[in-house]
């Protein structure tokens, strides 16, 4: 089923930016229980008390809906420690191989524009993915 369409722009942005961050919250989870480990610290709290920390900001839409851009974050580090973007870096040069911090940074500065429809469908698909993740993980959204 598909979500409820958005009266404009900001809205569907809005809707896709919700589902984004449920899908990378929950796919970051641990498969029993629904805990996740922040990416830049210790820190471990339920998926739905987690951030979705982008390594490269949102502002940057060519990699604002990148999974390997985002990874769950605890607040302490997305909010207060400027994504602790060092670290994050450095993690994501571990999780997906030397250079991809780089690769992100580089993309992040290429100009994306999104219309109405095409944030809807992506919000559509992380939607799924993220009924996916919860369904697999035995957590209720």
């Amino acid at each position: 089923m598909g979500l409820k369409r958005s009266k404009n722009l900001s809205s569907a942005k809005k809707t896709c930016d919700q589902w984004f961050s449920k899908y990378i919250r929950l796919r970051d989870a641990d498969p029993i229980g629904g805990r996740c480990k922040c990416i830049t610290c210790d820190t471990v709290k339920d998926w739905n008390e987690m951030d979705a920390g982008h390594f490269m900001s949102r502002r940057f839409m060519s990699t604002r809906y990148d999974e390997m851009n985002c990874h769950a974050q605890c607040q302490r580090c997305n909010q207060y420690g400027a994504g602790e973007q060092y670290k994050h870096g450095k993690m994501i040069d571990a999780l997906h191989g030397e250079g991809h911090a780089d690769y992100l940074e580089k993309e992040s500065k290429k100009l994306k524009k999104y219309n109405k429809q095409q944030l809807m469908d992506l919000a559509d698909e992380f939607k799924t993915l993220a009924e996916l993740q919860a369904k697999f993980k035995g957590i209720k959204l």
